[in-house]
Protein backbone atom coordinates (compact mmCIF):
# COMPACT_ATOMS: atom_id res chain seq x y z
CA UNK A 1 0.00 0.00 0.00
CA UNK A 2 1.31 3.49 -0.89
CA UNK A 3 2.52 4.47 2.01
CA UNK A 4 1.32 7.98 2.13
CA UNK A 5 -2.61 6.03 2.40
CA UNK A 6 -0.87 4.35 5.04
CA UNK A 7 0.16 7.67 7.12
CA UNK A 8 -3.29 9.03 6.02
CA UNK A 9 -5.30 6.32 7.52
CA UNK A 10 -3.29 6.07 10.61
CA UNK A 11 -3.98 9.64 11.31
CA UNK A 12 -7.69 9.68 10.18
CA UNK A 13 -8.02 6.78 12.82
CA UNK A 14 -6.61 9.25 15.25
CA UNK A 15 -8.91 11.96 14.22
CA UNK A 16 -12.12 10.27 14.39
CA UNK A 17 -10.70 9.51 18.27
CA UNK A 18 -10.26 12.78 18.95
CA UNK A 19 -13.71 13.89 17.41
CA UNK A 20 -15.60 10.77 19.23
CA UNK A 21 -13.83 12.13 22.41
CA UNK A 22 -14.46 15.85 21.58
CA UNK A 23 -18.18 14.72 21.22
CA UNK A 24 -18.25 12.66 24.58
CA UNK A 25 -16.76 15.96 26.50
CA UNK A 26 -18.66 18.53 25.33
CA UNK A 27 -21.88 16.44 26.03
CA UNK A 28 -21.46 15.77 29.44
CA UNK A 29 -21.64 18.84 30.63
CA UNK A 30 -25.22 19.12 29.59
CA UNK A 31 -25.94 15.23 31.01
CA UNK A 32 -24.50 16.30 34.59
CA UNK A 33 -26.87 19.49 34.09
CA UNK A 34 -29.65 16.82 33.27
CA UNK A 35 -29.17 14.75 36.62
CA UNK A 36 -29.22 18.28 38.76
CA UNK A 37 -32.41 19.39 37.02
CA UNK A 38 -34.24 16.02 37.25
CA UNK A 39 -32.82 16.31 41.42
CA UNK A 40 -34.42 19.72 41.63
CA UNK A 41 -37.66 18.82 39.93
CA UNK A 42 -38.22 15.74 42.56
CA UNK A 43 -37.62 18.03 45.40
CA UNK A 44 -39.65 20.88 43.96
CA UNK A 45 -42.09 18.36 44.02
CA UNK A 46 -41.40 16.93 47.23
CA UNK A 47 -41.90 20.61 48.79
CA UNK A 48 -45.14 21.27 46.65
CA UNK A 49 -46.76 18.17 48.44
CA UNK A 50 -45.09 19.59 52.33
CA UNK A 51 -47.01 22.74 51.09
CA UNK A 52 -50.02 21.38 50.16
CA UNK A 53 -50.28 18.86 53.54
CA UNK A 54 -49.18 22.29 56.03
CA UNK A 55 -51.88 24.01 54.06
CA UNK A 56 -54.57 20.72 54.92
CA UNK A 57 -53.23 21.64 58.46
CA UNK A 58 -53.58 25.33 58.32
CA UNK A 59 -56.79 25.08 57.20
CA UNK A 60 -58.17 22.80 60.02
CA UNK A 61 -56.92 25.19 62.49
CA UNK A 62 -58.45 27.89 61.01
CA UNK A 63 -61.59 25.73 61.71
CA UNK A 64 -60.88 25.22 64.80
CA UNK A 65 -60.67 28.79 65.83
CA UNK A 66 -63.77 29.29 64.05
CA UNK A 67 -65.53 26.71 66.12
CA UNK A 68 -64.32 28.22 69.20
CA UNK A 69 -65.69 31.70 68.28
CA UNK A 70 -68.82 30.16 67.70
CA UNK A 71 -69.20 28.35 71.07
CA UNK A 72 -67.86 31.47 72.54
CA UNK A 73 -71.60 33.31 71.13
CA UNK A 74 -73.49 30.61 71.41
CA UNK A 75 -72.37 31.21 75.47
CA UNK A 76 -73.05 34.92 74.87
CA UNK A 77 -76.22 34.23 73.76
CA UNK A 78 -77.25 31.75 76.27
CA UNK A 79 -75.73 34.48 79.01
CA UNK A 80 -78.08 36.92 77.50
CA UNK A 81 -81.25 34.58 77.42
CA UNK A 82 -80.66 34.09 81.34
CA UNK A 83 -80.55 38.12 81.48
CA UNK A 84 -83.63 38.86 79.24
CA UNK A 85 -87.21 39.07 80.70
CA UNK A 86 -88.86 39.00 76.86
CA UNK A 87 -90.17 36.29 75.65
CA UNK A 88 -89.10 37.11 72.03
CA UNK A 89 -85.78 38.36 72.71
CA UNK A 90 -85.38 35.08 74.23
CA UNK A 91 -86.77 33.10 71.28
CA UNK A 92 -84.75 35.34 68.78
CA UNK A 93 -81.74 34.37 71.05
CA UNK A 94 -82.31 30.37 70.96
CA UNK A 95 -82.89 30.57 67.36
CA UNK A 96 -78.71 32.09 66.95
CA UNK A 97 -78.23 29.52 69.69
CA UNK A 98 -79.52 26.80 67.38
CA UNK A 99 -78.27 28.20 63.87
CA UNK A 100 -74.88 28.61 65.64
CA UNK A 101 -74.83 24.74 66.80
CA UNK A 102 -75.77 23.94 62.74
CA UNK A 103 -72.93 25.97 61.63
CA UNK A 104 -70.51 24.50 64.38
CA UNK A 105 -71.07 21.12 63.30
CA UNK A 106 -70.58 21.18 59.36
CA UNK A 107 -67.24 22.73 60.29
CA UNK A 108 -66.95 20.07 62.72
CA UNK A 109 -67.86 17.72 60.08
CA UNK A 110 -65.90 19.46 57.83
CA UNK A 111 -62.62 19.68 60.18
CA UNK A 112 -62.78 15.71 60.74
CA UNK A 113 -62.36 15.64 56.85
CA UNK A 114 -59.19 18.06 56.95
CA UNK A 115 -57.78 15.51 60.26
CA UNK A 116 -58.60 12.60 58.02
CA UNK A 117 -56.85 14.37 54.84
CA UNK A 118 -53.89 15.55 56.97
CA UNK A 119 -52.90 12.25 58.34
CA UNK A 120 -53.08 10.39 54.98
CA UNK A 121 -50.83 13.46 53.42
CA UNK A 122 -48.53 12.88 56.42
CA UNK A 123 -48.21 9.33 55.25
CA UNK A 124 -47.11 10.41 51.70
CA UNK A 125 -44.70 12.77 53.10
CA UNK A 126 -43.38 9.77 55.05
CA UNK A 127 -43.21 7.61 51.68
CA UNK A 128 -42.09 10.99 49.35
CA UNK A 129 -39.29 11.85 51.99
CA UNK A 130 -37.86 8.19 51.46
CA UNK A 131 -38.14 8.08 47.75
CA UNK A 132 -36.59 10.88 47.89
CA UNK A 133 -33.85 10.04 49.66
CA UNK A 134 -32.99 7.44 47.23
CA UNK A 135 -33.59 9.32 44.33
CA UNK A 136 -31.00 11.56 45.46
CA UNK A 137 -28.62 9.28 46.41
CA UNK A 138 -28.95 7.35 43.06
CA UNK A 139 -28.00 11.21 41.00
CA UNK A 140 -25.34 11.51 43.67
CA UNK A 141 -23.65 8.22 42.73
CA UNK A 142 -24.69 9.22 38.93
CA UNK A 143 -23.47 12.40 38.86
CA UNK A 144 -20.17 11.11 40.17
CA UNK A 145 -20.02 8.51 37.62
CA UNK A 146 -20.08 11.40 35.38
CA UNK A 147 -17.72 13.37 36.83
CA UNK A 148 -15.32 10.60 36.87
CA UNK A 149 -16.11 10.28 33.27
CA UNK A 150 -14.68 14.59 32.37
CA UNK A 151 -11.70 13.26 34.42
CA UNK A 152 -11.09 10.28 32.07
CA UNK A 153 -12.24 11.82 28.83
CA UNK A 154 -9.98 14.89 29.38
CA UNK A 155 -7.06 12.33 29.90
CA UNK A 156 -7.77 10.55 27.05
CA UNK A 157 -8.43 13.30 24.25
CA UNK A 158 -5.18 15.05 25.62
CA UNK A 159 -2.96 11.43 24.28
CA UNK A 160 -5.33 11.21 21.40
CA UNK A 161 -4.77 14.55 20.24
CA UNK A 162 -0.82 14.16 21.06
CA UNK A 163 -1.05 11.20 18.83
CA UNK A 164 -3.18 13.01 16.48
CA UNK A 165 0.03 15.42 16.19
CA UNK A 166 2.36 12.95 15.59
CA UNK A 167 0.44 11.63 12.67
CA UNK A 168 0.18 15.15 11.38
CA UNK A 169 4.01 15.61 11.42
CA UNK A 170 4.63 12.37 9.49
CA UNK A 171 2.42 13.89 6.42
CA UNK A 172 3.82 16.08 3.82
CA UNK A 173 2.22 19.70 4.33
CA UNK A 174 0.60 19.78 1.48
CA UNK A 175 -1.09 16.40 1.65
CA UNK A 176 -1.90 17.40 5.04
CA UNK A 177 -3.82 20.39 3.79
CA UNK A 178 -5.43 18.37 1.13
CA UNK A 179 -6.74 16.08 3.39
CA UNK A 180 -7.99 18.83 5.92
CA UNK A 181 -9.77 20.37 3.43
CA UNK A 182 -11.44 17.21 2.34
CA UNK A 183 -12.49 16.42 5.72
CA UNK A 184 -13.74 19.59 6.37
CA UNK A 185 -16.04 19.36 3.45
CA UNK A 186 -17.37 16.06 3.98
CA UNK A 187 -17.56 16.10 8.09
CA UNK A 188 -16.95 12.23 8.56
CA UNK A 189 -13.69 10.83 6.44
CA UNK A 190 -11.53 12.22 3.35
CA UNK A 191 -10.04 8.72 2.97
CA UNK A 192 -12.44 6.10 1.75
CA UNK A 193 -11.50 2.61 0.50
CA UNK A 194 -12.61 0.77 -2.79
CA UNK A 195 -14.92 -1.69 -3.07
CA UNK A 196 -16.00 -3.45 -6.71
CA UNK A 197 -15.24 -0.33 -8.34
CA UNK A 198 -17.53 2.30 -6.16
CA UNK A 199 -16.42 5.49 -3.78
CA UNK A 200 -16.72 3.66 0.17
CA UNK A 201 -17.89 7.47 0.71
CA UNK A 202 -20.69 7.99 -1.97
CA UNK A 203 -20.76 4.64 -3.48
CA UNK A 204 -20.62 5.80 -6.62
CA UNK A 205 -19.13 4.24 -9.87
CA UNK A 206 -15.08 5.18 -10.15
CA UNK A 207 -13.80 6.11 -13.64
CA UNK A 208 -10.97 3.94 -14.87
CA UNK A 209 -8.71 6.72 -14.64
CA UNK A 210 -9.60 6.86 -10.99
CA UNK A 211 -9.18 3.32 -10.26
CA UNK A 212 -5.76 3.14 -12.03
CA UNK A 213 -4.30 6.18 -10.32
CA UNK A 214 -5.75 4.41 -7.07
CA UNK A 215 -3.48 1.60 -7.61
CA UNK A 216 -0.28 4.03 -8.45
CA UNK A 217 2.00 3.96 -5.25
CA UNK A 218 3.24 7.31 -6.67
CA UNK A 219 -0.61 9.61 -7.20
CA UNK A 220 -3.05 10.17 -4.53
CA UNK A 221 -6.54 9.36 -6.59
CA UNK A 222 -9.57 11.37 -5.49
CA UNK A 223 -13.77 10.16 -6.50
CA UNK A 224 -14.90 12.31 -9.32
CA UNK A 225 -18.38 12.80 -7.37
CA UNK A 226 -17.54 13.15 -4.04
CA UNK A 227 -13.49 14.28 -4.11
CA UNK A 228 -12.55 11.82 -1.34
CA UNK A 229 -9.44 10.35 -1.59
CA UNK A 230 -9.93 6.33 -2.66
CA UNK A 231 -7.39 3.51 -2.26
CA UNK A 232 -7.43 0.54 -2.53
CA UNK A 233 -7.75 -1.95 0.51
CA UNK A 234 -5.25 -5.34 -0.10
Amino acid sequence: MNPTIEALLILQERDTKVANLTAELEGLPGLIAGVDAEVNARKAQFDELKNRTRQIEADRKKIDLEVQSKQAAIARYRSQQQSTRKNEEYAALNHEIEHTEKEISELEDKELELMEAYDKGLATVTEGQKELTAFQEKAKVKRADLEKRVAAVTTDLAGAKSKQAEAEKALPEEILARYRRILKSKKDVAIVPIHSGTCGGCHMKLTSQTAISARSSDELATCDNCGRIVYFSE
